[in-house]
């Protein structure tokens, strides 16, 4: 029930600033990242393996934000960072379940080109950062698993349709701190 009534308040959300930004704004601009572009997504998605025993596919959550640093050929050089949580669980039996909760933080840095199509920008990049794995074992009182501690890195691919000149939709796939996510995109400047 907790898991339903947060997804429709997300909903709601995303379904108002939808709203509220795509028709009261300008135009989307023809190559939406430039150099002292801020943008913020915020995402969702099936989350990565790096600590547990790799069975299953775990919901995620992502933040995203970037930087346009530096004019790159017919593209723009991004920074900043990504953080993320994802959960697991797997039961081998109906008698024994475990569990892992992972939340990452890292830098990333990506290549964006717009290719002169009004509204989109695509990217791709790679992540480094670092991870904290909490297991448990509920079946077992008294033992509440350890925490991992992991370096994570990979590569993303992206893509993000504006509708105006400050909001749209973003995408990504790829081995990161997710496999794919789908989420909102603003830009801040």
């Amino acid at each position: 029930m907790r898991k339903k009534t947060i997804f429709l308040a997300l909903t709601s959300l995303s379904m108002i600033l939808f709203t509220n930004f795509s028709f009261s704004q300008k135009k989307a601009p023809i190559d939406p990242m430039s150099v002292k572009s801020w943008t913020l997504a915020f995402a969702f998605g099936s989350g990565t393996h790096y600590w547990g025993n790799g069975a299953g596919i775990g919901p995620a959550a992502k933040i995203i934000f970037e930087t346009g640093m530096w004019k790159l050929g017919p593209g723009v050089l991004t920074l900043g960072g990504e953080a993320s949580i994802s959960y697991f669980r797997y039961s081998y039996f109906s008698d024994y379940k475990e569990s892992w909760t992972n939340i990452m933080f890292g830098a990333r840095s990506a290549y964006h080109y717009g290719w002169k199509v009004k509204g989109l920008d695509t990217y791709a990049g790679v992540p480094l950062g670092m991870g904290f794995s909490f297991y448990s074992q509920p079946d077992y009182p008294g033992y509440t698993g350890y925490h991992g501690v992991y370096p994570y890195f990979g590569v993303f691919f992206g893509a993000s349709y504006y509708f105006n000149n400050m909001f749209g939709l973003n995408g990504e796939v790829g081995y990161n701190s997710t496999y794919a996510n789908l989420g909102i995109i603003l830009k801040l400047q």
